[in-house]
């Protein structure tokens, strides 16, 4: 088999990050659900951040998550969160991304292995107290609180979305097609 330059490599993350950025505003943006608190809408748009982070090599993941997650904000007409959530977003892809940055997993080549299991949780958390945080300097920390429930529902939401798709895309090998 032939081995690829550097350059062909990058080339290669880098339109993989733009399928996966555009993959993430289209689900946040356009699949969601007004909450009516603060501008806020819910989604479930980071599972495929959770898919990126798996796919991708840790840069270029956590790029996508937030150029995706910045544009889904802009698109959706709720621009004042986008810079926040383009912080949240990249941190969201760090723990999965870091499982194979680090080497951490024995199943390199599967989406879903008994490390990445974990991840959503870890993702999840970052999600409800990044938000919170947001919310928080942009309104006030009592009116924040109010979205907590949402932020668990999308966090929630988005965890079962990739605990379908990943072993599924294990099944036809799509990580390996893929790189």
């Amino acid at each position: 088999m032939k081995t690829r330059s550097k350059s062909m490599t990058a080339l290669l993350n880098l339109v993989k990050a733009a399928v996966f950025a555009a993959l993430i505003a289209v689900m946040t943006a356009y699949i969601k659900f007004n909450t009516g608190i603060n501008d806020g809408y819910l989604h479930f748009g980071d599972s495929m951040i959770y898919l990126a982070a798996c796919i991708l090599p840790l840069p270029y993941a956590m790029a996508a998550a937030a150029i995706g997650g910045f544009c889904a904000d802009m698109l959706a007409g709720a621009a004042v969160w986008a810079p926040f959530t383009a912080i949240i977003k990249a941190i969201n892809a760090l723990p999965f991304a870091l499982v194979y940055t680090c080497h951490a997993t024995k199943s390199p080549n599967k989406i879903l292995n008994k490390t990445t299991a974990f991840m959503p949780l870890v993702s999840g958390l970052i999600t409800i107290f990044g938000y919170l945080l947001a919310e928080g300097l942009l309104y006030s920390f009592p009116t924040a609180l109010t979205s907590v429930p949402f932020s668990i529902i999308q966090a929630v939401g988005s965890a079962i979305i990739y605990y379908i798709a990943a072993p599924a895309l294990d099944k036809v090998k799509f990580k390996t097609k893929l790189s």
